[in-house]
């Protein structure tokens, strides 16, 4: 049987793999940090804003739970939800692909891959 931390985990994975599905897991891992930053902003928590981006995001695309790339943010996963991983984004709250200039306003904290992180400022 899954408990609901083992839910809410599997979702948060699937909300970083769906938004940065053709990155490394590093990239996946920046996208949780996001998460982890807004959670931390509006005194949420990471489940809910995976879940509201992947309302706001529909899609039918599913992992491969074979992928590298996804075993890899898996089991890496828990170091950011816990806090106990370092924020890669410098305290981003939004993500968007590169070019994304025209996309979001504000300050690009961090880039990996192709995709930019930002903080409104």
């Amino acid at each position: 049987m899954t408990s609901s931390s083992e839910f809410s985990k599997s979702l948060i994975a699937l909300a970083c793999w769906r938004a940065a599905r053709t990155e490394t897991y590093q990239v996946m891992l920046a996208v949780c940090m996001v998460f982890r930053n807004r959670a931390d902003a509006t005194g949420g928590d990471i489940y809910t804003e995976a879940i509201r981006w992947l309302e706001a995001n529909p899609n039918e695309d599913w992992p491969d739970p074979r992928d590298p790339n996804f075993l890899n943010l898996l089991s890496r996963l828990d170091g950011v939800t816990s806090g106990l991983t370092a924020d890669k984004t410098a305290g981003a709250l939004y993500f968007a692909p590169k070019p994304s200039e025209n996309k979001i306003t504000g300050q690009i904290t961090a880039t990996l891959g192709q995709m930019n992180f930002i903080r409104k400022e």
